[in-house]
């Protein structure tokens, strides 16, 4: 990728090497999401990307997301939003109506609480349960395990629609090194729908791979892949607390 290049050429480098991905295991790339991570830039940014064609955008600040939101709203720009950072309990007030999907539910106490808010507002909380894949301290996130007890305690709450799941994989060196986590993920996405989600229409997303790996996570069935800086370039660190 050149760093220098515009948003629209770039974009368009990721979808062809999306589409040859689907290619190589005789998928559509209607079948995958490119959710441009847009996290720490500016709204400028993201109204370059939007003519570009870019509709899906990842925000993990949350305060930032809703400042952006605003500006969309202003600019009457159709954007689809989602939560793909950690939230903690007293921000669950802020996820309102206006995301389109929460990537990131790994506790039934924050299922309840996201719910509850979403009853209280009148609508229903879209929502990817994040899996632990590689049982990792560091991460957050549902030990496999464990993952299939936790979909039957969260699969009726009132408020909550569970749409699919998500992870981040364990560090490696070659995107390939990630294949086995990814296939795994899509085994236990699959399990799930036929074992606890047969018959719902709505549980139909696995959500993998990002800016260094998504051509694997792909060819291993992912639905959105999470593309940061081959989009948009290297980020400046930000700390701020969701």
């Amino acid at each position: 990728m050149n760093a220098d290049s515009t948003f629209a050429v770039r974009l368009a480098e990721v979808k062809q090497r999306i589409a040859a991905a689907c290619e190589r295991v005789g998928r559509s790339p209607d079948e995958v999401t490119l959710l441009a991570v847009s996290k720490t830039f500016p709204f400028s940014r993201i109204e370059e990307a939007y003519a570009a064609g870019q509709v899906h955008f990842g925000e993990n600040y949350i305060q930032d997301c809703l400042d952006k939101m605003d500006l969309a709203k202003s600019r009457s720009l159709p954007l689809q939003w989602h939560f793909i950072g950690h939230l903690q309990s007293n921000k669950v007030k802020l996820l309102g109506d206006g995301f389109y999907l929460f990537h990131g539910l790994d506790s039934e106490k924050l299922a309840r609480r996201i719910a509850k808010q979403a009853v209280a507002g009148g609508f229903k909380a879209r929502v990817l349960v994040q899996v632990n894949i590689g049982n990792e301290a560091s991460k957050a996130g549902i030990a496999p395990v464990c993952l299939f007890d936790f979909l039957k305690k969260v699969r009726y709450i009132e408020g909550l629609s569970i749409v699919g799941l998500m992870a981040i994989p364990p560090v490696v060196a070659e995107a390939a090194e990630s294949r086995p986590w990814f296939r795994e993920l899509s085994e236990l996405f699959y399990q799930a729908q036929g074992e606890i989600f047969s018959g719902c229409s709505e549980f139909q997303e696995i959500s993998m791979g990002m800016s260094s790996d998504f051509e694997v996570a792909v060819e291993e069935g992912a639905t959105i892949v999470r593309v940061g800086s081959r989009l948009f370039g290297q980020r400046t660190k930000k700390v701020v607390s969701n």
